[in-house]
């Protein structure tokens, strides 16, 4: 497991499911902002499905499958990232990542995603990263495009939420670009 620093009082670590209540405050204080970009969102409704997640991330970090982190601001939980489904074979994943409604606008999901792309690349050796947002949803687009990803195309009708199918966009970042690349934020 690790703590991974991204400015004073600013970090990355694993969910533990002491953090089970807290990530359920957040995820419901944030339900009108995650609401319409998540279809997740109804199925953490309870202390217990907080910590089914947290022991999932859990196990799938154990198998190195994915790695799953919280947020943190001041000891606050802010958000959540993390590699989806990691392909060692063809040594790529994708970044998914959300921002409880309070610490939106201050640029922690850029510095949080920034990390783990330095991580992916550099420590975990991974060749390129993907991230998939729906294509009005600005705030969310917003990160790949700050840390200088690609954008590769339009999935159309990639994802049904509530009120319908939205249309994904997708950017990529590939390792030999990343050392080019890699903005100072």
């Amino acid at each position: 497991m690790f703590i991974l620093p991204l400015k004073e009082s600013v970090f990355l670590r694993p969910l533990r499911s002491g953090h089970a209540r807290e990530l359920l405050e957040l995820i419901g204080g944030s339900r009108h902002t995650l609401q319409p970009w998540m279809p997740w969102i109804e199925q953490i409704q309870e202390i217990t499905d907080a910590e089914e997640f947290i022991a999932t991330a859990a196990r799938l970090y154990a198998d190195n499958d994915a790695v799953t982190a919280g947020l943190w601001e001041r000891d606050r939980l802010a958000g959540v990232i993390g590699f989806h489904e990691i392909n060692w074979r063809s040594r790529s994943t994708q970044i998914g990542y959300w921002l409880g409604a309070d610490f939106e606008g201050r640029g922690l999901m850029s510095l949080a995603s920034r990390a783990f792309v330095d991580y992916a690349f550099l420590e975990l050796e991974l060749n390129r990263l993907e991230i998939r947002c729906a294509t009005l949803n600005s705030r969310s687009r917003a990160v790949p495009e700050r840390l200088q990803f690609l954008l590769e195309g339009v999935l159309r009708q990639a994802e049904r939420l509530e009120h319908g199918y939205v249309d994904h966009a997708v950017y990529g970042m590939l390792a030999e670009e990343w050392s080019v690349k890699r903005p100072l934020l």
